[in-house]
């Protein structure tokens, strides 16, 4: 993997997934979709759940809706939605809450994913358009080229 260089900081010191590295992890999601068949729609959000950046893939009205609510999920508990899922299986009624208690909203399917930079949680990106596999997959992928670590 290359070396990157530092990541553009907050007023406190800490990194910050700006506009331009948000922007990379789009162009790789997408080149990743393309390379299964798809058009995949990503959304990168701050460690807040707020977004960064959408980028639309297919003509679906409901796609930046479903990405940005998997980044949204995987941002609020800085773990990949399909772990998530797994672990409320047996709890259903606490996932559905969050459709409600997260401003927002959240996507209850794989794809989220969280992203860390540097040994800091910079914030998750959210990829829908195929189905929860290949979405799961993309996402995955994409952190996994990009970021220090995956979950």
């Amino acid at each position: 993997m290359a070396e990157r260089p530092e990541p553009p900081t907050d007023v406190e010191g800490g990194p910050v997934l700006d506009f331009d590295r948000a922007l990379e992890y789009v162009l790789r999601a997408r080149k990743i979709g393309a390379e299964l068949g798809l058009r995949v729609t990503v959304a990168v959000h701050d460690p807040a759940g707020h977004p960064v950046l959408v980028a639309r893939g297919g003509d679906k009205w409901h796609g930046p809706y479903m990405a940005m609510g998997k980044a949204r999920l995987a941002a609020a508990f800085r773990k990949p939605t399909s772990v998530l899922l797994e672990n409320w299986r047996d709890r259903p009624m606490f996932p559905l809450s969050l459709t409600e208690v997260l401003p927002g909203g959240v996507t209850l399917n794989p794809g989220g994913y969280p992203i860390v930079e540097h040994g800091e949680f910079v914030g998750a990106i959210g990829v829908g358009g195929g189905s929860p596999d290949q979405d799961e997959l993309v996402a995955r992928r994409t952190v996994a080229e990009l970021a220090d670590t995956i979950p």
